[in-house]
């Protein structure tokens, strides 16, 4: 691959690009729109640049990426939902594995889901050309089939389950009037909509390991913009559960598709025993249901319990490295290899608080690194 083989994303390239996403139901993380918040946010906005694929003068592939000094890798970090090329179809994908291998340097790209055709494609080009790789897995998402009504959803879950969703929204509702405010950013109040949303995300253990909006301004920029550029999409859902006027949980939202992607939920800890969060994602469940157009509700995130109690199946996101270069990939891999089971055995041994406090360092020093494998929504 030579340089100019890779693009600045000039405005033509972006709408042909953000048309390619649309047309192939991309999700919305690697629409330019989504990408440019988060490299304007994060200091990457000079850096960013695309390799594309075209096929009769029409664009099929586009891999937006992060050159540099030890290879390219993908445009991603803690606060990276997804990642994956924007192809338009599976032959796309071996075309894009192939000129990658052939750059002759390391590709690394994270939080890839497993299954996507390009992990397939970049996969099977590595072993081709003999060129050494390191996989591993960075989360397992949660999502929730909402095909059908509200009540089939519930007896698709255990009976203790149910009776325990059923007991917390009794108890909201005897606490007093419940409303599922959901907003599509397009008013004059979605500033402070997202105000009051980052408040209530900014619960004291995610502000100290450094995983809420509020802990870095760099942060509240990328989903601020990520919001702006989503309601004009008509993509954004600003969903607050109020309780008498009052919000007790939040949910941070883009709707593209058949999905209701929830990107982050904050909620209200003096209210924890009404189990705000629990709610608000029951209500999300619901309101997906009643929307014959919505067939899934996305958790994103790691497999935490109230959502793996929900879930209907995870999708599985890796880091996939792939080291091109024929005299230094070997012992590329290797190093990475023993330095990241060293660093595993090292982790193991520390207590819960300290994990705590090298995950808050981590995240607070480390802006565009890779996603974190304990990272939380």
């Amino acid at each position: 691959m030579r340089p100019r083989d890779l693009r600045a994303p000039d405005p033509d390239l972006r709408a042909r690009w953000d048309a390619l996403a649309v047309a192939s139901g991309a999700p919305p993380f690697v629409r330019p729109g989504w990408l440019g918040a988060w490299a304007d946010a994060f200091g990457r906005a000079d850096d960013l640049r695309v390799l594309t694929l075209e096929r009769g003068g029409e664009l099929v592939g586009v891999l937006p990426l992060l050159p540099g000094p030890l290879g390219l890798r993908s445009p991603t970090n803690h606060e990276t939902a997804l990642f994956a090329p924007v192809l338009a179809d599976d032959e796309a994908a071996g075309e894009l594995a192939d000129r990658l291998l052939h750059a002759g340097t390391t590709v690394d790209l994270a939080a890839l889901p497993t299954d996507d055709p390009a992990a397939a494609a970049l996969r099977a080009a590595a072993h081709r050309a003999g060129a050494p790789s390191l996989e591993r897995p960075v989360c397992a998402s949660p999502w929730i089939d909402t095909t059908g009504d509200p009540a089939s959803f519930l007896r698709r879950l255990s009976k203790n389950r149910r009776h325990g969703l059923r007991r917390l929204r009794h108890r909201m509702a005897d606490a007093g009037e419940v409303v599922l405010d959901v907003r599509d950013g397009t008013g004059d109040d979605a500033g402070a909509l997202l105000d009051e949303g980052f408040r209530l995300e900014a619960r004291p253990w995610k502000l100290a390991a450094g995983s809420a909006v509020l802990s870095a301004p760099a942060n509240v920029r990328f989903y601020t913009e990520g919001a702006r550029w989503a309601a004009a999409a008509g993509l954004l859902r600003l969903v607050h559960l109020r309780v008498d006027g009052r919000s007790v949980a939040f949910g941070y939202c883009l709707r593209q598709g058949d999905t209701l992607y929830f990107l982050k939920l904050g909620m209200d800890d003096e209210l924890a025993k009404l189990g705000p969060g629990v709610v608000l994602t029951h209500h999300l469940v619901d309101l997906c249901c009643e929307d014959p157009q919505l067939a899934r509700l996305d958790l994103l995130g790691d497999a935490e319990s109230y959502k793996a109690d929900l879930a209907s199946g995870t999708r599985e996101q890796v880091r996939l490295q792939v080291f091109g270069h024929r005299l230094t990939g070997a012992a590329h891999r290797a190093a990475l290899a023993s330095a990241a089971r060293l660093r595993e055995q090292a982790v193991a041994r520390l207590s819960d608080d300290a994990r705590a406090r090298l995950s808050a360092l981590r995240n607070r020093w480390r802006p565009g690194g890779s996603r974190s494998l304990t990272s939380a929504r």
